[in-house]
């Protein structure tokens, strides 16, 4: 680039947006209404003039609708008045989200919310941005362009793996289009053929807003760089506008990015199935009209919801769970006893994490450097409170409805009921069936038309990992690790787990410990090695219960006695309904039917989290519903792997029902009971 050549430069500030991670959530947000947004304002104020805009900062839409709803009248009116002024913006996209949690409802109730301010102060916003998390789901696409969105500015984590795409491209899908921006960190230069430049001043996570001196420096070396330039402050709006110049050039990409941070959306199942259980609730509830979209107990509860698809999902662990030694059982278990944790825990072999990291838990922790399990496990619990903030204001009829739908207990076996030998035919009602050595259904025979699948649905395995399988992964996932290892070691490695000898790589499979039938309803309760639950944390009880209908199985399998271990674990649920025909399933992500084959080069090629599966068949639609757990793996278990490789479908999808893989802000352990259930469906062209 002639930087002499440019002609403007446009320079956006943001400071990057975590709903936790630096302190619980309801702190994180009363410092952006009690500091960091009255800052801002007065830093506007003090730094623009008529001629030249030094300061606008821009925010995604939710921190505005959060602080009109909870600031004093005379501070919103001081927010108005700078927004109307153009020294505070949104973004079109109200905050970053794993945004394949999303269905389209919710993802358009958070367009929403920019859609609102734009009417209350007469915008039209064209742009939006996330950042951090670095990958989001074609799925996407359609809802901006039907928002009006039409650049959108992706920021990548910066030791996390960028996809490979242009910098600067069209991402299209069913005629629906907008212009992404991709940068390898929060917000990179972008220079355009017409002669304009976006140069981004990102804060760290959750940061104060620049000193007029820090301005300054930067519009001074800003002069320098670019000399005959003139050089504002601004909006991606104002960047979006010079890209519809030089849009008609731009390389078009069609393929899937996918999110490679998604695997932590499976680190709290219990909090996963509530949230898709209320998704599920909400569509009902819309299309029988018992809620309205302007119904303030639906804004309430998509609100909620929203802050659980939210990238955040509690505190750092590495500023507030101090403890890379205690990885076996017991002493993880003796640790979280004692509760309090100190710069000790952190073990001599990481010592370079310490030295790092020692100025930010000064910071937050001052002088002893200590943290607490019990605090650590409050993070999580206000997230999980989401959920019951979200139905709070519904009518009492809907809420018993969600409180009902949420309900579960470990099945009983009727007395009535038949027992069975596996891999012998077991004639039910309407169906003859065959359960495998696992306990997963191997074959099934309609006693209707006498067809015979042969399939393997609802096999569980169990996997534990050790320090080869997460250091491979770190390594070959990561990048610029020399420079942030400090931090992105806990982030996405376990410190010190390579030393513990005793905790490695496993695959457990249950065997079938009893089958009864009734009628058309198959009960199979299932047992594990006793190394699975005692070394590690596998559920020592497990029942998956079938009801198999004319066109449709319903399946449910539940698990109790499960113990929490804080080394990385996996439970998988396999189904494979069409090992003849694997090639044209679907995956729905956001509403949108996407292909598991076409996916750009470092995206998520492994995992996937998904509304439903489907597949299009001459005679009909074959669809596979998980309910409660929406990640699935296609064709293998792959939560570590991280190259390229595409796999084939003979095998089928393998879902994710629980993993601790991730570190950063989510669960490291889990010992709820839990339920989940899952829909096969057929619905014929006739």
């Amino acid at each position: 680039m002639n930087r002499s050549a440019v002609k403007e430069v446009i320079v956006v500030f943001k400071t990057h947006l975590d709903i936790g991670f630096t302190r619980y959530a309801a702190d994180v947000l009363d410092t952006y209404c009690k500091s960091f947004i009255p800052a801002a304002v007065d830093l506007a104020f003090q730094v623009n003039t008529p001629n030249q805009k030094k300061f606008v900062w821009t925010v995604g839409s939710y921190l505005i609708k959060y602080y009109f709803d909870h600031a004093a009248p005379a501070d919103a009116e001081r927010l108005r008045e700078a927004i109307r002024l153009g020294c505070v913006r949104w973004h079109g996209l109200a905050c970053t989200t794993h945004t394949e949690l999303m269905d389209r409802e919710l993802l358009d109730y958070d367009l929403s919310i920019s859609k609102k301010l734009d009417e209350a102060f007469h915008f039209h916003t064209i742009s939006a941005k996330m950042t951090d998390v670095p990958g989001h789901t074609l799925g996407l696409v359609p809802a901006l362009a039907d928002a009006g969105i039409e650049f959108l500015h992706l920021g990548v984590n910066s030791s996390s793996r960028v996809p490979h795409v242009p910098s600067l491209f069209r991402w299209q899908i069913n005629g629906k289009e907008v212009v992404v921006n991709y940068a390898g960190n929060y917000g990179d230069v972008t220079c355009l053929e017409n002669g304009t430049v976006l140069e981004f001043f990102h804060a760290h996570d959750n940061a104060a807003p620049p000193s007029p001196e820090e301005l300054d420096i930067l519009f001074h070396e800003l002069s320098l760089r670019y000399p005959n330039a003139s050089i504002q402050a601004g909006t991606l709006d104002d960047f979006a506008l010079k890209v519809r110049q030089i849009r008609s050039s731009l390389p078009v990409v069609t393929d899937e990015i996918g999110d490679t941070w998604i695997h932590g959306a499976a680190t709290d199942p219990l909090k996963v199935s509530a949230y898709r259980r209320l998704l599920a609730l909400k569509e009902q509830w819309l299309q029988k009209g018992q809620i309205t979209r302007e119904d303030p107990a639906y804004q309430n509860l998509m609100e909620n919801l929203l802050l659980i698809a939210e990238h955040t999902w509690g505190m750092d662990v590495k500023k507030y769970l101090l403890d890379f030694k205690n990885w076996n059982k017991k002493d993880f278990h003796q640790a979280r006893t004692l509760d309090t944790t100190s710069a000790e825990s952190y073990g001599c072999w990481n010592q370079s994490i310490l030295a790092g990291m020692k100025e930010e838990l000064l910071h937050y922790h001052g002088d002893p450097i200590t943290s607490s399990y019990t605090a650590f496990e409050a993070s999580h619990q206000e997230q999980r409170d989401y959920l019951t903030k979200g139905m709070s204001e519904l009518p009492p009829s809907l809420l018993k409805e969600a409180q009902t739908a949420m309900v579960f207990s470990y099945p009983v076996i009727p007395k009535t009921a038949v027992h069975q030998q596996p891999l012998a035919p077991i004639v039910l009602k309407d169906v003859t069936v065959t359960v495998g050595k696992n306990g997963e259904i191997t074959s099934i025979q309609k006693h209707s038309s006498g067809n015979t699948y042969v399939l393997c649905l609802g096999k569980v395995e169990y996997e534990t990992f050790g320090g080869k399988e997460v250091d491979d992964c770190y390594f070959s996932y990561g990048r610029d690790l020399s420079e942030n290892f400090f931090w992105s070691e806990p982030d996405f490695g376990k410190p010190g787990l390579r030393l513990e000898k005793d905790i490695r790589h496993g695959i457990f499979s249950p065997c079938p410990l009893s089958i009864h039938a009734l009628e058309n309803t198959l009960y199979i309760t299932l047992g594990f090695a006793p190394e699975a639950c005692e070394q590690y944390g596998c559920p020592r009880e497990m029942t998956t219960v079938w009801e198999f209908g004319k066109e449709n199985i319903h399946m449910e399998l539940f698990w109790k006695n499960k113990d929490a271990i804080r080394s990385p674990e996996a439970l998988w649920l396999q189904m494979n309904v069409l090992p003849d025909a694997p090639e044209n399933w679907l995956l729905n992500k956001c509403g949108t039917l996407l292909s598991p084959f076409h996916i750009v080069r470092d995206g998520n090629r492994k995992l996937h989290c998904v509304e439903n599966l489907e597949n299009n068949l001459c005679s009909g639609k074959l669809s596979l519903t998980s309910l409660d757990a929406p990640l699935v793996s296609p064709g293998k278990k792959n939560l570590y792997h991280t190259d390229n490789q595409i796999e084939t479908l003979e095998e089928g999808f393998f879902f994710l029902l629980y993993n601790n893989r991730w570190g950063t802000n989510f669960k490291q352990w889990f010992e709820e009971d839990m339920r989940f259930a899952f829909d096969i469906a057929y619905t014929s062209n006739n």
